[in-house]
């Protein structure tokens, strides 16, 4: 099942800033077009791997924790 997601473009400095909302992942390109289209290659990385990401977090949490 596909999931949608929201983001935003923006002109920041000379260049179109994407932003996926729920993700807090950002990238830029030239063109609103580029940002956009760099945002969903972005995009894809992020899904490529949702196990090893997952494994990542989890760590990160364990880290935390012993931390406290």
């Amino acid at each position: 099942m596909a999931e949608k997601l929201n983001f935003t473009v923006d002109l920041e400095d000379g260049v179109f800033v994407a932003r996926c909302i729920e993700l807090d992942i950002v990238t830029d390109g030239l063109t609103k077009a580029e940002a956009v289209e760099n945002l969903k290659e972005a995009l894809d990385c992020y899904f490529a791997n949702p196990d090893e990401r997952l494994d990542r977090r989890l760590q990160g949490a364990d880290d935390e924790d012993d931390a406290r």
